[in-house]
């Protein structure tokens, strides 16, 4: 059994029970580009060392155009520097020769979305008030800005499960077409607790009596 789509598809129904965006939730989060207007809510407020993250975001298309969203892509990256974990949500660039699952958002349109991942990091332990350990979520949102040259995979896409090919032109133009938002980075506590690095001591075994 692959446990990755089943993982994914399990992230995205527990982020499907939040209907919309709390605007109040200290964990919502921002961002706007290109008249492009995404607000999200992180629906966990603590992380651990293989955590869920899920989310529920919330796309205003405030362009004259119809957009588009990679919305079955995701993945979680963390930098240290930064003590950030990345969500990205949305392909900008397609793997492989088959376009991924796009949603579109029409001009004046809002659309509420789900998505999610899992988080994998080690971190030694003991851990100290000096640890590097992970202290924000930022979420990017890889959009299509232009629709236009994908309309015939889009509707194959509906009438089949099998995902449609993309030619090399297109997929040119859909780097072309690419843009990201950032929002902005939420706190997030680090729970230590759950970690899966073990200090010297606990992987010792146990003496004999």
């Amino acid at each position: 059994m692959r446990l990755a789509p089943f993982i994914s598809a399990m992230l995205i129904a527990a982020a499907a029970s939040a209907a919309h965006v709390d605007m109040n939730d200290p964990r919502r989060a921002l961002g706007r580009e290109d008249n492009i207007r995404i607000d999200a809510e992180l629906l966990q407020d603590s992380l651990s060392s293989n955590s869920a993250l899920s989310v529920v975001y919330q796309v205003q298309n405030l362009t004259v155009k119809t957009i588009g969203i990679a919305d079955k892509v995701s993945d979680v990256t963390y930098d240290a520097d930064s003590a950030t974990v990345t969500l990205a949500i949305g392909a900008e660039v397609p793997a492989g020769s088959a376009m991924p699952h796009v949603i579109t958002i029409a001009p004046g349109e809002t659309r509420v979305l789900n998505a999610g991942g899992l988080l994998h990091i080690a971190v030694p332990r003991p851990s100290t008030p000096w640890s590097v350990v992970p202290r924000y979520v930022q979420i990017k949102v890889n959009v299509l800005l232009d629709v236009a040259p994908f309309a015939a995979q889009i509707a194959q896409q509906a009438k089949s499960a099998s995902a449609p090919a993309l030619p090399n032109d297109l997929f040119d133009k859909w780097i072309n077409a690419s843009d990201a938002v950032f929002l902005n980075a939420i706190p997030v506590r680090w729970n230590a607790r759950n970690d899966s690095i073990v200090d010297a001591e606990e992987r010792a075994p146990a003496r004999r009596h």
